[in-house]
């Protein structure tokens, strides 16, 4: 179809004179763009315009040219007309209307559906409208776009913007244009250019009298008028502003950041002081245990110099006490010494008298009768002996020499035959204790771990439970997070005859320790620095591996053990698949696999080395250490225990009897040596008796013969027993000073060998520290000192070891807090090493945060709560009610302007405004009172409360998650709090005709009728023309706006739009013409071939008939239905 030409003349011009100030469309220049091929040009007759043509034809595209003109990128909807029902996807673009898509065909080689294009490899676009006002201002709008190569993808199109205070032409201005845009500026220095949409959109709104992008987006709304839909959707979207809540709650938000920083440094600053704050009490007491410690060590190097100075002490007090005793004994002494020696004068007198008188006799037989006596007696202490051992051995003591003769005989014989069974019951007694030994120690053994088996269900060796025990004690680790291997398997219940055999295997292993990784630092250093006496070993458990190397043989002992449901689990089967995959098999079968075992306990390990320990039997339980309980086990030692204490009761009373007859024998054979070694004349008394009974007789006739002799005999009997009196008392003084000499002697050396010791210097702390030990004990003396000296000794050792045992404790409490510390903050912890010699450091740490950390902190987040988040919640509180009332003010403008204009034929239109009171939005609001009715405060757990609330409402405003996004939408979006509800009323009477309610419920064209009308009064307000002026910018695009209304609505619609002052350009299919006609003021015919080559017709408009100048026959045929274009 041939383009049309630029025919200025063609319409007839002139308006009233209100109108010249008015911009309106006047022509519309597109080359290459969509399905018009070249330049097209299309001049807009001032009063208004019509595109007709049949669907299909190209109108759409070219009123999409003024779209892309007009609206920014963003939100461009292309072709939205013929899209009533379709609520998503866009079939046009720019890059089909660069390219000139036109339809979409199967490749007849692929059988791929591609696109088809009219122009392919680099090509441009360019789009012109002009506007002129009636002073004779004219503004050109133009955009320009190009694709390099081939591509056919947005972001392939490059896009230029220009704006021209002059007529632009196409041919003219772009003659020439080969993608260069540089040039292109030099050349078109007149034009304002532009590289964006927003600074063309600014100069050309300045220049249009477009306040702002709203009534662009409404303009383009409009172009699509029977899409408006939603009443409630067109009113929020395009006669409202957005509300400044969502910028108080965007501002809300990103402050909050800085809230929530500040309470971030307050948790984190409260929970270092409490990870620190333990470490304080903790340091304070390790330093006075060591203080406590040390000062226990100075007393223990300062024992052997107390010691010694109060031995000294003490000798020479001793020594003084000996002084006053000796010199009270020497007195003593020579008192007793002067009475002896009278004594023994006087006695010397006295035989003196008797030998004068003739008793020399008397006092040879005295002296004889002595040793007679004196021979009496000892032989009738041999004999008693002798009767008493006779006795003993249940024999009667002979009264003559032949009959002792043979008790000595027999006594002789018997003590060689009880020699022999002495040494017997010797040697059965001993055999019997070392056997009773053996079985106490077993005993004790036994005992010990039926005390760790009834403590705990375990089956690991009581010896390796203490150590656990003492490591979990020292340490504060869980017991249960340090499992032995054994306690973990169990050999599975079909399977209990294998079970010896596994355990043998398993032995080593099973007496393991498992140590998770995160407790490994502690474990490694407890053990490390601890003195075990035992060995021990465990593992450390990482799992970042817990498959199999390889799967087990069928025969493997692995299916015959059951695990326990634990954490170590599956590392623990990875390492039995690893090290202990043997094969159960029988002797036979064990020669030919790499590893196996036999049931009776043989082992077969890889390169041909067999095993079997016998020294235990393979099915003695008390050496399986595998199971999830120890029940068996227990009954074993339980049942075992009882025999040994039943075997060392019977050892008791075996040595008991063997002890009694070794005593009875004892006794027998010393009585058979007191016998054989006795002769009968050191038992024979009637000889000595004999002779006493003679000299008494002798005496007796001597004395009865001369009375003073006899006296003197009395005297000097007295005598002597005076002297043997006297004597003894002096040899008793003479004793006791030789005693005391002694004494003296030991003392001297024992102070001389305390004198010659090397001793340190004792301090005065020191002695005061053991004095005050020492009075515990009770009264000091030499014969005390070195016990009550060693209880001083035990004690500071018991304190020792007690001490040490607090410092290895405190130590592994402060370490902790330290780790926990290091851990929790390591970027904080800066050089800090994880030991006591860093304490001061960490809580010098703590100090800071005490001092200065924690309270600016806390200072710094009550005042951001108190007045950064409590004004911004403000600000939004007081934005959602001015964004309410904004919207009663906006909407009394609407129904003014609907106010000057009929909505049917005698009604008005007015639209009320209701609240929708959604409990979402109350409640929101309710959070918001709830927030700032709370008072100022500083107290923790209140602020901690209101910044919860706090909290909880930004991350909801924050979020991006789909949920809150929607609450986010309509809490703050104060538009969809209320409701648009239009009203239709008898323009006579005010009386309410009908309701009308979003168009629910409502035909096409009632939809149409209300969406253009409520258009009208919308474009009225968004393009100005207050107090009955007319708009600046007057250019209306409808597309297919009537084709459901009547031709009464449409031809009123248009009236509303004319008295509101704006230029109609409608696209419409022929059948609308004939209504439309008197609105316009020329029209075009838009028509395309073979399906890819669309051109214009103008068609000239009679100004006097107010109609277009068609023929008769195109007339009937508007009338007509339109048929369905291919």
């Amino acid at each position: 179809m041939a383009i049309s030409k630029h025919t200025p003349a063609l319409f007839t011009e002139g308006l009233p004179d209100p109108r010249t100030q008015q911009f309106r469309m006047r022509r519309l220049q597109v080359h290459n763009w969509g399905t018009f091929n070249g330049l097209t040009e299309v001049p807009i007759a001032e009063r208004g315009f019509l595109f007709v043509g049949r669907s299909g034809s190209g109108k759409s595209t070219l009123l999409d040219a003024m779209s892309a003109l007009l609206v920014p990128p963003a939100i461009v909807d292309f072709n939205a007309a013929a899209r009533e029902a379709e609520r998503s996807g866009r079939d046009r673009n720019l890059v089909s209307y660069v390219r000139g898509a036109w339809a979409d065909q199967q490749d007849r080689g692929t059988g791929e559906i591609a696109t088809q294009y009219l122009r392919k490899g680099a090509t441009w676009t360019a789009l012109v409208l002009e506007y002129r006002a009636g002073d004779g201002r004219v503004v050109s709008l133009v955009r320009l776009f190009w694709i390099a190569g081939n591509g056919a993808t947005a972001g392939d199109v490059r896009k230029h913007y220009m704006v021209a205070e002059r007529p632009f032409d196409i041919a003219r201005d772009l003659g020439g244009f080969d993608l260069d845009l540089r040039k292109l500026k030099q050349k078109l220095a007149d034009v304002h250019h532009f590289d964006s949409f927003a600074g063309y959109a600014e100069r050309f709104r300045h220049l249009l009298g477009i306040e702002n992008e709203m009534a662009l987006r409404l303009l383009h709304k409009t172009q699509s008028a029977k899409n408006l839909g939603d009443l409630n959707v067109f009113l929020r979207d395009f006669m409202l502003d957005t509300p400044k809540t969502f910028d108080a709650a965007e501002r809300l938000v990103n402050d909050f950041a800085e809230l929530d920083g500040a309470h971030q440094a307050v948790v984190t600053a409260r929970r270092q002081v409490e990870t620190l704050l333990p470490a304080r009490e903790h340091y304070t007491e390790l330093k006075q245990i060591k203080r406590r410690r040390s000062d226990d060590e100075v007393l223990k190097l300062g024992i052997d110099s107390f010691r010694e100075s109060r031995r000294q002490q003490l000798i020479d007090a001793r020594l003084r006490e000996l002084d006053t005793r000796d010199r009270g004994l020497l007195g003593e002494e020579s008192q007793r010494r002067a009475a002896l020696d009278n004594h023994t004068a006087k006695l010397g007198e006295l035989e003196l008298q008797r030998r004068q008188q003739g008793g020399e006799r008397i006092e040879e037989l005295e002296r004889e009768q002595g040793r007679a006596e004196a021979e009496r007696d000892r032989r009738q202490a041999k004999q008693a002996q002798a009767r008493d051992a006779a006795a003993q051995l249940q024999l009667a003591l002979p009264e003559d020499a032949h009959g002792f003769a043979a008790l000595v005989e027999q006594a002789s014989t018997e003590l060689l035959d009880r020699k022999r069974a002495s040494s017997a019951l010797d040697d059965a007694i001993s055999e019997r204790l070392g056997g009773r030994r053996d079985d106490e120690r077993r005993f004790g053994d036994v005992r010990a771990e039926l005390d760790a088996m009834q403590r705990n269900t375990s089956s690991i060796p009581a010896p390796l439970q203490k150590l656990r025990a003492r490591l979990v004690e020292e340490t504060g680790l869980p017991e249960a997070a340090l499992p032995f291997v054994g306690e973990l398997i169990q050999v599975r219940e079909d399977d209990l005859p294998w079970q010896g055999a596994i355990e043998r295997v398993l032995f080593g292993f099973a007496q393991s320790l498992l140590v998770d990784d995160k407790h490994y630092n502690e474990v490694a250093d407890w053990v490390n620095r601890t003195h075990l006496g035992m060995r021990f070993t465990y593992y450390r458990v990482r799992r970042n591996d817990e498959a199999f190397a390889r799967d087990p043989s069928p025969r493997s002992l692995l299916h015959k053990l059951e695990l326990r449901d634990h954490v170590f689990e599956g590392w623990l089967r990875r390492e039995l698949g690893k090290r202990f995959d043997y094969e159960c098999v029988d002797a036979r079968q064990l020669r030919n696999v790499d590893r196996g075992i036999t049931r009776e306990g043989q082992v077969k390990h890889p390169g041909d080395r067999f095993e079997k320990d016998d020294r235990s039997a393979v099915t003695d339980r008390r050496r399986w250490l595998l199971g999830f309980n120890n029940r068996d086990k227990l009954a074993v030692y339980e049942k075992e225990a009882q025999e040994l204490a039943k075997r060392i009761a019977g050892c008791d009373e075996d040595v008991a009897r063997l002890r009694a007859q070794r005593d009875l024998d004892n006794e027998r054979r010393l009585a058979c040596h007191q016998l054989a070694g006795i002769s009968w004349d050191e038992i024979d008394i009637a000889t000595p008796q004999q002779r006493l009974a003679d000299i008494e007789a002798t005496l007796l006739d001597l004395r009865e013969g001369n009375a003073d002799l006899e006296k003197l005999a009395r005297q000097i009997d007295a005598a002597r027993s005076d002297i043997e009196q006297a004597r003894r008392t002096y040899e008793d003084t003479r004793v006791e000073r030789g005693q005391l000499v002694k004494e003296r002697d030991r003392l001297d050396r024992a102070r001389q060998q305390s004198r010659a010791l090397v001793l340190p210097a004792l301090g005065s702390t020191q002695e005061a520290g053991l004095q005050e030990r020492l009075e515990a004990f009770g009264a000091l003396s030499l014969e005390t000192l070195e016990a009550h000296m060693r209880q001083v000794s035990n004690a500071l050792n018991e304190s020792l070891s007690s001490s040490q045992q607090d410092v290895n404790r405190v130590e592994n409490q402060l370490l902790g807090c330290f780790r926990r510390f290091v851990q929790g903050w390591p970027e904080e912890s800066g050089d800090f090493t994880v030991s006591v010699a860093s304490a001061d450091d960490f809580l010098a740490r703590l100090e800071r945060l005490e001092r200065d950390g924690l309270p600016q902190h806390e200072e710094r987040f009550f005042d951001l709560l108190q007045n950064q988040s409590k004004n911004n919640l403000l600000a939004l509180q007081r934005h959602s009610a001015e964004a309410r009332k904004s919207i009663g003010q906006r909407l009394d403008e609407v129904n003014a302007s609907l106010e000057q204009v009929p909505f049917n034929r005698g009604t008005l239109l007015t639209i009320e405004l209701s609240d929708r009171r959604l409990p979402e939005v109350l409640e929101f609001h309710q959070h918001l009172r709830d927030v700032l009715s709370q008072q100022q405060t500083e107290q923790r757990e209140l602020a901690e409360a209101q910044f919860a609330v706090l909290r909880q409402l930004v991350t909801r405003l924050g979020s991006s998650e789909g949920e809150d996004k929607r609450w986010r939408e309509l809490v703050l979006d104060v538009r969809m709090h209320v409701e648009f509800i239009g009203v239709e009323l008898d323009a006579a009477t005010r009386q309410q005709v009908e309701i009308y309610r979003s168009g629910a419920g409502k035909s096409g064209g009632q939809r149409q009728k209300l969406a253009t009308t409520c258009l009208a009064a919308a474009l009225r307000y968004q393009l100005g023309g207050a107090d009955g002026q007319l708009p600046s910018y007057a250019a209306v695009v409808l597309d297919e706006a009537f084709d459901k209304a009547d031709n009464e609505f449409t031809a009123l619609a248009m009236n509303i739009f004319d008295n509101f002052g704006f230029q109609m350009v409608v696209a419409t299919p022929l059948k609308s013409v004939m209504t439309l006609e008197p609105f316009i003021g020329g029209a075009c015919f838009v028509e395309i071939s073979g399906r890819h080559d669309s051109g214009v017709l103008l068609i000239e408009y009679d100004e006097e008939g107010k109609r277009l100048k068609l023929p008769e026959r195109s007339r009937q045929q508007a009338n007509e239905p339109e048929p369905a274009d291919a």
